[in-house]
């Protein structure tokens, strides 16, 4: 059989963060991670979670998995705690455009935010109603199981379901 091997190598560590003392309050606090062999453990959590989200979006798609009820579910309005979530219009390029672009590999490790995704979406990305409108549709997708949100950041990444069905619309949308 075919054998997958995936190594990590985390070459800029200052990127992640690892909890450490203070020094002036003697608390807790995120630190940029430093190439100590005392953060080993940290390199390891990171590394693990990274492989875990890089096997997850490996492009084993089986189309059976992600059904029609899938599909027609992130199209209807879904309430939550009394909120109401429009449905995604996967006939409009708009959202086909938004699709395409949270599945992008480059998201895999880091995840992405607002701002990322309203540069690649929107002309005027710092205009406030398209700041609004982002922060609208970020809620709709976590509200649908599209999306999570990454712990102690502001940036988000693909859920399990969220790559089945991204995966297959753009299969189907070319």
């Amino acid at each position: 059989g075919n054998n997958l091997r995936i190594e990590i190598t985390i070459n800029n560590p200052a990127e992640f963060k690892v909890l450490k003392n203070d020094d002036e309050s003697g608390s807790k606090k995120w630190k940029p991670m430093g190439k100590s062999i005392a953060n080993l453990y940290r390199y390891s959590k990171v590394s693990e979670s990274v492989t875990k989200r890089f096997i997850e979006a490996l492009p084993t798609v089986d189309t059976d998995n992600v059904t029609l009820k899938e599909i027609k579910e992130i199209s209807k309005a879904k309430e939550v705690n009394g909120r109401r979530y429009s449905g995604f219009n996967l006939l409009s390029e708009n959202d086909l455009e938004l699709f395409k672009e949270i599945s992008d590999a480059g998201y895999l490790i880091r995840g992405f935010n607002n701002k990322q995704l309203r540069k690649k979406l929107y002309e005027d990305s710092r205009n406030q109603k398209n700041i609004s409108k982002m922060t609208r549709t970020l809620a709709k997708l976590r509200k649908h199981g599209i999306i999570k949100k990454a712990a102690r950041k502001n940036n988000y990444c693909l859920t399990a379901k969220g790559r089945r069905i991204t995966t297959s619309i753009q299969m189907y949308t070319g």
